[in-house]
This record gives structure tokens, sequence and C-alpha cells, in this order.
């Protein structure tokens, strides 16, 4: 019986102390890919050096947004052997892979401004998608927006201000 006790208490001592030593991370308030791939280091902070360079999914296009499954950044964590928790109803996040040509503008009294992606103004794609559904309408940007950036657009049908990050040039995508 001794020996048992002394056997669990051993395996105890081996595999809680190895647990107790796993990296806690946090995933990002903004995910940027800087290369070809989405890496632990681009998606969670605290991932250590070793495990920041592992690929997760492949990165969207310069200048595009993209999204990755929370099912497949917590597959990769538990993998790596890194404690993370998703956060309660994040089902995905988003990936912006700054980049794409930008041109300068001149404005009023000879100031630059960046090109933006999307006009005030301009007609643009705007794409709702939630679980079992995915909507595409014609909206007008009320504000310019640079691919990333938050905007408000006017759905012309409805005529309703909805928020939407810009994805590329006369496009954008809504999130529930």
């Amino acid at each position: 019986m001794l020996r048992w006790l002394c056997l669990a208490a051993c395996l105890y001592m081996l595999f809680g102390a190895a647990a107790a030593f796993a990296d806690t991370v946090t995933l990002r308030t903004r995910i940027e890919a800087s290369g070809p791939a989405v890496t632990m280091g681009d998606v969670f902070v605290g991932a250590p050096a070793d495990v920041a360079v592992r690929a997760i999914a492949p990165s969207p296009p310069a200048g595009q947004v993209s999204s990755i499954a929370m099912q497949v950044i917590a597959a990769a964590a538990s993998a790596a052997g890194l404690d993370f928790t998703p956060p309660a109803g994040v089902n995905a996040v988003q990936v912006v892979r700054p980049g794409g040509a930008r041109a300068t503008l001149p404005a009023a009294g000879g100031r630059q401004i960046a090109d933006a992606a999307v006009r005030r103004g301009e007609t643009v794609t705007l794409e709702y998608a939630a679980p079992g559904i995915s909507l595409s309408m014609r909206a007008r940007a009320l504000e310019d927006g640079a691919v990333g950036d938050s905007v408000r657009f006017l759905n012309t049908s409805s005529n309703r201000t909805i928020e939407a990050v810009v994805t590329g040039p006369g496009a954008a995508r809504a999130n529930p």
C-alpha cells in the first residue's frame, strides 16, 4: 500500500509540476501577420521564443483581413503546451496583414494624406457572416478608411448605419 502511495505521489509531482510550468498566454487585442503565415507570436502575448515562431495558419494577402477559428487557436496552444483559455463567446479572431500599395494625394493647403481603401461617399460591397448565414449588400461609406479600419457605412436599402471593418478597396466586413 505504501508503495502505491509513493508511486502516486511521484507521478503527481512529475505531471503536476509539468502543468505548473506551462506558459500562460493571452490573445493579442490586434492580430497582425507580418509574413506568409500567422504565428503563435502574432496571436499570443507571452508565447516563449521557441513557440512564437510556430505557424498556425496562412496569413491573408497583404492589405487584407481574414479570420481564424477559435478551435484552431486553442488546438495550436494545446499542442504547444501553452496554458490558454479561449474567451467566452468568441468563435473566431480577425487577422490583418498590413501592406499593399498606398498612394498619397495632395490635400487642401498642400498637406499629404494617405490614400484610403474606402473613401467617404463610395459604394462598397459589405459582407456580413454569422454561423449558418452569409449576406452581401451594397453600402455607402460615411467616412474614409484604410484596410483594417473600423468605418461607418449606410445600408442603402434600409438606411441603417452599420459599423464594419475595411477589408480591401471597395469592400468591408461586418461582424455579428
